[in-house]
């Protein structure tokens, strides 16, 4: 069974900038999120920073959406980030580190303009809960 879940603040979010799509798409106990950005989900507004701020923010958002479905970040077991500058992969690349624990989550990094406002990292993830 495939069950669609979203938080009110992300939907808030996603309504502001007309983006239509689902916070995250459950198949059995797989989540497959999409992208999240430093988007301030009280104020909806892209949050001040270099990449390393926003790579954390991102990541904040996350956690407090998986823990409205009783997950958390340890349950993230893959990640993809888009940069818009490819030159920040090491700033990335040590919040990354700082955040997730060993068995780090799959990952896959690549450059790309990125559309809303001025987003430095969008992240997708997908979980799945861990023993």
């Amino acid at each position: 069974m495939t069950i669609v879940h979203s938080s009110a603040s992300a939907a808030a979010a996603l309504a502001k900038y007309d983006i239509k799509n689902a916070t995250a798409i459950q198949v059995g106990d797989l989540y497959v999120f999409s992208g999240m950005t430093a988007i301030d989900l009280n104020t909806f507004e892209v949050s001040d920073g270099d990449i390393a701020t926003q790579a954390r923010v991102t990541l904040e958002n996350f956690g407090l959406i998986l823990a409205d479905i009783g997950l958390s970040l340890d349950h993230v077991i893959k990640v993809n980030a888009h940069l818009t500058n490819v030159d920040d992969f090491s700033i990335w690349n040590e919040v990354f580190q700082d955040v997730f624990r060993p068995p780090y989550p799959c990952r896959t990094t690549v450059g790309a303009p990125l559309v809303v406002g001025q987003i430095e990292i969008e992240i997708t993830a997908t979980t799945e809960p861990r023993v």
